[in-house]
């Protein structure tokens, strides 16, 4: 059986008035199961009257579920009088509540129904004994965003600051049950060594609240949540507002310039991104995506051919995914990534000149790009080292870091950063702090 593991969670806000600059935004709540939809199998061998539920099969330790006195191998069926008939539903279902929220539960627990109470906890916060972590927030056209905030402990005097925004994909990044997540291990590795970091989240995403879903948010709404972020880093007490960079990573990259042009910041630093138009884009990097499935040059050469197509069926032609399926059976596939996000993204990102961004960028820059990752070109890296040297000479830098994926995840080839990409590479945060040493 095909295992689905979520962590179930709810968000609440309470905005002060007398803080409107600086809003409050509460932790949402934890329910703390792993779980799998019911199947044929799981009903037959557990003699269950229906497929109704969702198998619990793991409980996290501290979390509300344990305090309830859940267990794996339970079958959650309601939450609050509300059925819970999948993995989705039962998270959807969660998030209509806040922690210190009383809620009701149903399972089937070895083949009788019990029903009980319990009260939601809070979603935990990272601990370390040499980082002090801040979740702080921002208002923006989205609603209110969380940022969370790592400073070293102990320290007075005015910071520099790095501020990370993340790729394409709708995930958060706050990760308290597993800060052994590759981009945690990067920031906690620069705040060891004197900046205070922020993770900036995506709206609709963990805490964030009142917010549009992510998938239902265009580019440049996006865009705004992020430079209200670096507006609002700005202005905190232990901050050197004069020493701000951004770390952008893959499409975190692309926002990077963006954000700049909106309140100045000192410096960027973008890894594995893009450097050119989404179509040219495309088509390199589905030729190093051919080379990492080590297909032969002619299926990449027909990939790369049938892919483009579709890819102007989408964004030329702004035909749906479906629509576009019609035309070629194989566009449903292909263009399947970009139906995680809206259509008013892909078209903002679409439209836009990415050298052209890049352009009137004063500060320093940092090019990095794994040499292990077949998800960006490396000569897109180039192309935007050379606008930003062209336009202000010797701002920009291009480095290669050796043998890294794409997610920072140590790899020799681009055939093992598709199939087992390794523990973090500490290179990233050796060339970041070499040029960090230089510029800051």
């Amino acid at each position: 059986m095909k295992k689905h593991f979520f962590f179930l969670v709810s968000a609440f806000v309470l905005l002060s008035c007398a803080q409107a600059q600086f809003p409050t935004l509460a932790r949402r709540s934890f329910l703390g199961i792993q779980m799998e939809k019911i199947t044929d199998d799981t009903k037959r061998i557990m003699e269950l009257p229906s497929e109704n539920g969702v198998l619990i099969t793991k409980v996290i330790a501290g979390s509300s579920a344990e305090n309830a006195g859940l267990l794996a191998s339970d079958v959650l069926l309601k939450i609050n009088g509300k059925e819970v008939n999948s993995p989705d539903e039962a998270v959807k279902t969660v998030a209509e509540h806040k922690g210190g929220e009383e809620f009701t539960y149903e399972i089937i627990r070895n083949k009788k129904t019990v029903n009980g109470k319990s009260v939601f906890k809070e979603y935990p916060k990272e601990n370390y004994k040499d980082i002090e972590m801040e979740y702080t927030a921002t208002q923006t056209i989205n609603g209110i965003q969380r940022l969370i905030v790592s400073k070293p402990k102990k320290n007075s005097k005015k910071m520099p600051v790095i501020i990370y925004i993340g790729g394409i994909g709708c995930y958060s990044l706050d990760n308290p049950l597993d800060t052994t997540k590759n981009e945690v291990q990067f920031l906690n590795s620069l705040t060891r060594a004197g900046f205070v970091c922020v993770r900036a989240e995506k709206p609709g995403i963990g805490d964030n609240t009142a917010c549009k879903a992510c998938a239902e948010i265009s580019f440049n709404e996006e865009l705004d949540g992020y430079v209200n972020a670096v507006k609002t880093i700005k202005t905190y007490n232990y901050v050197d507002s004069s020493r701000i960079y951004i770390f952008g990573h893959s499409m975190g990259g692309v926002m990077a310039p963006l954000i700049a042009q909106q309140t100045p910041v000192k410096g960027i630093i973008a890894y594995g991104t893009i450097g050119s138009n989404f179509m040219e884009y495309l088509l390199k990097t589905r030729r190093t995506i051919g080379e990492a499935y080590s297909w032969s040059e002619d299926e990449t050469d027909g990939f790369i051919k049938d892919y483009c197509e579709c890819a102007g069926y989408y964004f030329t032609d702004k035909m749906s995914s479906d629509e576009a399926a019609k035309k070629n059976p194989d566009c449903k596939q292909y263009l399947n990534v970009f139906d995680y996000r809206s259509r008013a993204y892909n078209n903002e990102l679409y439209a836009l000149n990415i050298p052209a961004a890049w352009k009137p960028f004063k500060g320093k820059a940092l090019l990095l790009w794994g040499g292990s990752d077949f998800i960006a070109s490396k000569e897109d890296h180039e192309i935007i080292t050379s606008t930003v040297n062209r336009f202000h000479p010797g701002n920009a830098e291009f480095k290669v870091v050796e043998n890294s994926a794409h997610a920072f995840g140590t790899a020799f080839s681009f055939q093992e950063a598709l199939k087992n990409p390794g523990i973090y590479n500490k290179l990233v945060t050796e060339k970041v702090l070499n040029w960090l040493k230089i510029v800051s």
